[in-house]
């Protein structure tokens, strides 16, 4: 249960949890009595639930959006059913940063059941390898659990430096995107104002 809570909680944080397989390798490495295949399927569960909760999210934010970027979304629907399915499944199985894709299909209100399928497929797959590597060296350094602690340590710090450079990019996209969606009328709004003080000002100088 506490490694349950851990791990959820990690993938919970958007754009900066370190790789899945990074995890489970430090999990195997911190806690090897619970076995390699239980540890991969915990990682595996907490990080496809956490995952569906900003899928849920992101499907929510659509409200946000205007109506052109909603028709251009809308536009996006049948490649998404095509290929969303096996896009989510190389995402989860693969160091690729699924977060951005995972915005993606939200706002483009991909198959919820579909999603959950595919994402755990492939988060499965590469989380029980994690596991499995970080099992069999637990095994090797057996005698030394401080030399564990510092690998597993190491392994997650340098997963979420490496999630932060290869997402910020994509995060802060994200943001500008929702900014400009909320704010965009208001700020038009003022530089109609500013305008239109600037020409009353020039009528009555002439």
């Amino acid at each position: 249960m506490g490694l349950f809570i851990i791990c959820f909680a990690i993938n919970m944080i958007p754009f900066l949890s370190p790789s899945n397989m990074v995890l489970a390798g430090a999990a195997a490495l911190l806690v090897p009595e619970l076995g390699w295949v239980q540890i991969g399927l915990i990682v595996a569960i907490t990080a496809t639930l956490a995952k569906f909760i900003h899928y849920i999210v992101v499907r929510g934010s659509r409200v946000v959006l205007s109506q052109e970027r909603l028709e251009m979304l809308e536009s996006e629907k049948n490649r998404v059913e095509k290929w969303g399915a096996l896009a989510l499944f190389i995402a989860a199985a693969s160091p690729v940063p699924d977060d951005p894709l995972i915005v993606y299909v939200g706002l483009t209100k991909y198959n919820s059941a579909k999603f959950l399928v595919s994402y755990f497929i492939g988060k499965i797959i590469i989380t029980l390898a994690g596991a499995f590597i970080g099992f069999e060296t637990a095994n090797y350094f057996e005698s030394t659990p401080i030399v564990i602690a510092s690998i597993a340590l190491t392994a997650i710090i340098t997963g979420i430096l490496f999630k932060r450079r290869s997402e910020g990019k994509e995060s802060d996209m994200m943001q500008d995107i929702l900014e400009d969606e909320i704010l965009g009328d208001d700020d038009g709004k003022d530089d109609e104002q500013v305008v239109d003080s600037i020409n009353h000002d020039e009528s009555e100088t002439s």
